[in-house]
């Protein structure tokens, strides 16, 4: 039982990637949850958000190491943190942490990842499959609807959907063009995986190669709904991560 008491003044950091077409607001309410122990920093990815007038990236390596370059200051600083992230955030995340591993900085004491597979298991075979992110307005509009991503209330602005439609094909094309290369040495970090019972976009099978990627066992957790059911269970989700982490720090010291 982690006595909460002993972290009401204890500072970590939890840097949190957004989704694909995301921006850094989207993990605001987790921002809330977590809070006062633990310190959410959303990262912004270029091309929207803080960050609209700069060009979008469409290389998945090029935007990881856009964040590396944005959090290093505080890696060389030894901050305590985490990174947690979700569907393209999850791949982000673990390429993030893969860079810092390469770099000799300290590590993240906990990647969560959530709505994506492993990274070994790829999102679309481009040579059989017509790649999404190609795809004609009406159907790549009709994928993103079928994910649960497309509020009503932007169906209704065509000005809006013109303006995240090459946001969200920029992402799509970083992640359907991504090929996996295997680590010389699995990560020395621990991976809590969240996925939507209902989720068709990251099927279960996918999951479990997770275990790959790191030398400590996996933790895998549903939530109820589809690709993005974690956000109707932030509360569960936040409480998880805080609890986690809290632990793993009360278990350092």
């Amino acid at each position: 039982m982690v006595n909460l008491n002993l972290f009401t003044t204890y500072r970590m950091k939890l840097y949190a990637i957004p989704y694909a077409g995301g921006h850094s607001l989207v993990y605001r309410n987790l921002s809330t949850a977590l809070s006062p122990q633990i310190i959410l920093q959303p990262l912004e990815l270029p091309g929207r958000g803080k960050r609209a007038k700069e060009d979008l990236k469409h290389d998945i390596h090029d935007i990881t190491e856009d964040l590396f370059q944005i959090i290093r200051e505080d890696l060389t600083n030894n901050t305590r943190y985490a990174i947690f992230g979700h569907s393209m955030g999850s791949l982000l995340g673990y390429l993030l942490t893969v860079r810092i591993m390469e770099e000799g900085l300290p590590m993240p004491s906990h990647l969560f990842c959530s709505g994506h597979s492993a990274p070994s298991v790829p999102k679309i075979d481009l040579v059989k499959d017509a790649p999404k992110y190609a795809a004609s307005s009406e159907e790549f509009w009709a994928y993103i609807d079928s994910l649960g991503a497309l509020p009503p209330e932007l169906k209704e602005h065509q000005e809006l959907m013109n303006y995240f439609e090459p946001i969200i094909r920029a992402d799509i094309q970083a992640l359907e063009k991504y090929e996996y290369q295997e680590l010389k040495q699995a990560l020395n970090v621990s991976i809590d995986v969240f996925y939507g019972i209902d989720d068709t976009e990251t099927p279960v099978y996918g999951l479990f190669p997770w275990q790959n990627e790191t030398k400590h066992m996996v933790q895998f957790i549903p939530n109820e709904g589809g690709h993005f059911g974690l956000f109707t269970s932030l509360e569960r989700v936040s409480k998880h991560i805080k609890q986690t982490l809290l632990a793993s720090e009360e278990q350092r010291k």
